[in-house]
């Protein structure tokens, strides 16, 4: 049997949770509710930095950046959870790559949608053509495009190896690639299973144990737009060292 402040404990966090939980859905369904019908690129990315500022404060998660995000090119990071994009989305219209499973996650895959995230299916051989082809349309139109490298998310303990694919349009188009670094700090909880999402995790009983934890704050630091070679794979591997040193410092 839990002592009285042990239950006291779980209680206060199951209510700060269900609070926070519901704050964010109320978010979600207001800022879709009032999306502008067939708006342009730009419109797209405003209104995602916007719900993305709301969703954070929803979740009374804390931001500190470190840097600027850049106007043009792409932003690569490492990747530790879907609150990454929220965290990076609420500083600047920017335009995401992601998989295309979560178009279908309840709810976000509407966000996805409506921020007019770029989505890549990773079991379609001809899909990062059509990727390539949709972020070089993104940086001609003057967004940043954003994407983790990595490809997928893991617990934080290491940057996992970049895969090269998608930094060839901005190689062959001449456009800054400029590495940054996310993590996370929190007064409770464990960061690499309630923040990070990896593994076998599930989304709704993920959320629900993020929504528990006090005093989260993501730290992002944006590093200098290095000089690339042409080749995408020695450029993933200078990449992969820069985002690595920032995640340490």
């Amino acid at each position: 049997m839990p002592d009285a402040n042990t239950f006291s404990k779980r209680l206060i966090d199951s209510l700060t949770a269900i609070r926070r939980l519901t704050h964010l859905l109320w978010v979600i369904l207001h800022r879709l509710s009032i999306a502008k019908k067939n708006p342009t690129l730009h419109e797209r990315a405003l209104w995602q930095q916007k719900i993305a500022q709301s969703m954070l404060r929803a979740l009374e998660v804390e931001v500190t950046l470190t840097g600027h995000i850049p106007q043009e090119g792409l932003l690569v990071s490492n990747h530790l959870s879907y609150l990454d994009a929220v965290v990076i989305a609420a500083q600047a219209p920017v335009v995401f790559v992601a998989k295309s499973e979560v178009i279908h996650w309840p709810l976000i895959g509407r966000v996805l949608k409506a921020a007019g995230t770029i989505l890549a299916n990773r079991h379609r051989r001809t899909s990062t053509g059509e990727t390539a082809a949709e972020m070089r349309h993104a940086m001609e139109c003057g967004l940043p495009v954003v994407f983790f490298p990595e490809g997928t998310s893991s617990d934080g303990s290491e940057v996992l190896p970049f895969k090269p694919a998608l930094l060839q349009i901005a190689l062959q188009t001449q456009k800054p690639i400029t590495p940054a670094a996310i993590s996370y700090a929190a007064s409770s909880g464990d960061l690499a299973h309630d923040v990070c999402y990896w593994g076998d995790h599930t989304f709704a009983s993920h959320i629900v144990r993020l929504a528990k934890i006090q005093n989260l704050t993501a730290h992002f630091l944006i590093g200098q737009t290095p000089t690339l070679p042409s080749d995408r794979k020695a450029a993933a591997q200078i990449l992969h060292s820069e985002v690595s040193m920032l995640r340490k410092s």
